[in-house]
């Protein structure tokens, strides 16, 4: 068992709320740089909803009020902006994501919404054809039990078509992979390989124990670092697809949910040290709260809490910083891996818990001790009652402690748990694109695995979630959606609609959970803040708060629901510095 480290103060800091500095509250001391009128200013301030006109003075929002009150803060040098019936409202926080790595998964031939063994591979040739030839063979966007049926992917099919080069594709929610023969013999994986976790995470195999071309979670990891997908060189370019986007979709602050280059967070301390260096450089346009992560059940659960500590007291700058630990506990829904309370229809009784209840309380106290927040993966009914269960025994024991714990996608939960989240004063994190008819195949594949019942009440709740009282927040979470649904106005809309954005069509998924405009916005901004113990300083429109911003092209509560994810963000401030402006 590890020593424990005590939270040095820079530790406690990060996981203390600070009480906002007001603002001077006349312009004595400097006329604004920004200011705001003729619009929405939607402030997500519920003491001050709207607003006529907000001035921003260096990185702070230093008046928030009617028109004439504002004038006094305009001077020769101010940029007055006439939102023209535009909106005004603070910048979107995406409370889970990958930003930082996680676009290498989204790299190569994308083989999404394609259907049978000859089409994949018939798509798969004629990408191949247009790469160079020492150019790195990888894609993604396949779908277990749907792109082939019921039948698993193998090395072969793809060995026909790459000869002696390596390659791999990840499934769409990228928790399983799909390898060939080349690629198997990189990582030196063979009949003898042992599973990393077996029935959890594995290689799929042939009946002489050779994998047979699918692994299973992070048994893919081996494969995947020996073709050069967790590479400095791959995971920077990744970067230019993901943060260096961020500005332009709205979004200034984000939580990243484990950098997942391998099964330990201790290897990719590299990404974490390019991100603060960035920082310290001016060229990092988004604020990163990042997480120590758990994923095995050989981890000791007080050393990954001493780690957390140390990562929070070591990697810091004024954008960065370490705030929470995060956990896996089942697989997912989409891949029937997540733990289930009952069978689905057709039998299958899904996936295991990837650490036994014991050890998710025990993950949870030690972390809860060291004073910071936990962050855990719960797709199931099953795991996500296993979790409750756990964070009520830590709590009968050590009572809340002010901690903001989270439990994120529950892709199914059970009615009876829906009132234990706000009981027990945890934040609920969803991802609503994944509560659409997602590639136009899980509405009809949803309703035959779960029944017309359990389809209507436990799937993906996040009205009941809200209508319970619990804390909602929202995450894109890449690798689980590609690259152009990253944009927080993609994933609003599906919030709102429960369709895919551009398919309005669609027959929405349980209408009832659809989440009002208002609650989505909120989701998107100071209940992100809250979960990142930032809303002190970010979420909403408020004097003395930092002056991250955004101006959308138009009046979203004036739009048709379905063409939000059309309006365009035309400015983005963070600290009260342009990172994206398209203000004509």
């Amino acid at each position: 068992m590890a020593t424990a480290v005590a939270a040095s103060p820079v530790a406690v800091e990060a996981q203390t709320r600070v009480p906002a500095q007001p603002a001077p509250l006349t312009p004595k001391e400097g006329y604004a740089d920004w200011l705001f009128q003729n619009g929405l200013i939607h402030t997500v301030n519920p003491a001050q909803p709207t607003a006529e006109a907000v001035a921003v003075r260096a990185k702070q929002i230093v008046y928030v009020g009617s028109k004439a009150g504002a004038a006094a803060w305009r001077g020769p040098n101010t940029r007055v902006v006439d939102l023209t019936g535009r909106m005004l409202m603070p910048g979107f926080i995406d409370s889970h994501n990958h930003l930082a790595t996680l676009g290498v998964t989204k790299l190569g031939v994308n083989i999404g919404g394609l259907t049978g063994k000859e089409k994949v591979l018939d798509a798969i040739s004629e990408w191949i054809a247009r790469q160079p030839a020492d150019a790195p063979l990888r894609g993604f966007g396949w779908v277990l039990h749907d792109t082939f049926g019921e039948e698993l992917p193998r090395r072969e099919w793809l060995d026909e078509i790459t000869g002696d080069r390596p390659m791999y594709l990840m499934s769409s929610d990228m928790h399983e992979t799909w390898f060939n023969t080349a690629a198997m013999k990189a990582a030196n994986i063979d009949a003898g390989t042992p599973d990393l976790d077996p029935g959890r995470q594995y290689y799929a195999r042939n009946p002489d124990g050779t994998p047979s071309g699918l692994a299973i979670e992070g048994a893919a990891l081996p494969i995947l670092i020996a073709s050069g997908w967790a590479s400095p060189e791959a995971v920077r370019e990744s970067q230019k697809l993901t943060i260096d986007r961020a500005p332009s979709q709205g979004m200034t602050t984000y939580f990243d949910a484990g950098m997942l280059l391998s099964n330990k967070s201790s290897a990719q301390n590299w990404v974490i040290e390019d991100l603060i260096a960035r920082d310290k450089a001016g060229q990092l346009p988004i604020r990163i709260v990042c997480s120590v992560y758990t994923r095995h059940f050989s981890d000791d659960p007080q050393a990954i809490a001493d780690e957390v500590v140390q990562w929070a007291q070591k990697y810091r700058s004024e954008h960065v910083h370490v705030g929470a630990c995060k956990m896996w506990t089942d697989g997912t829904f989409v891949a029937g891996t997540a733990k289930l309370l009952d069978p689905f229809e057709n039998g299958d009784r899904g996936g295991q818990m990837l650490f036994p209840g014991d050890h998710v309380e025990a993950q949870i106290e030690a972390v809860q001790k060291a004073g910071f927040d936990m962050h855990i993966h719960a797709d199931g009914d099953g795991s996500v009652r296993t979790v409750l269960d756990a964070f009520e025994a830590v709590q009968k024991r050590l009572g809340p402690q002010g901690r903001r714990h989270t439990i994120c996608h529950m892709s199914l939960v059970h009615p009876d748990d829906l009132p234990r989240f706000q009981k027990l004063g945890l934040v609920v994190n969803g991802t609503p694109l994944w509560a659409t008819d997602y590639n136009g195949v899980d509405y009809d594949r949803y309703h035959r695995l779960l029944g017309a019942k359990r389809f209507e009440e436990r799937l993906l709740p996040y009205g009941d979630m809200v209508r319970s009282g619990a804390t909602f927040t929202i995450g894109a979470d890449l690798g689980g959606v590609d690259i152009h649904e990253i944009p927080p106005l993609v994933q609003l809309e599906a919030a709102v609609t429960r369709q895919r954005p551009g398919f309005r069509n669609d027959r929405p998924m349980v209408p009832r959970q659809r989440l009002s405009l208002e609650e989505a916005i909120k989701a998107y901004t100071i209940n992100g803040a809250y979960q990142l113990r930032l809303e002190h300083m970010l979420g909403s429109i408020e004097v003395g708060k930092q002056a991250d911003l955004i101006a959308l092209g138009a009046n979203l509560f004036e739009v048709d629901p379905h063409d939000i994810h059309r309006v365009p963000v035309l400015l983005t401030l963070m600290d009260g510095k342009a990172r994206h402006d398209k203000l004509a």
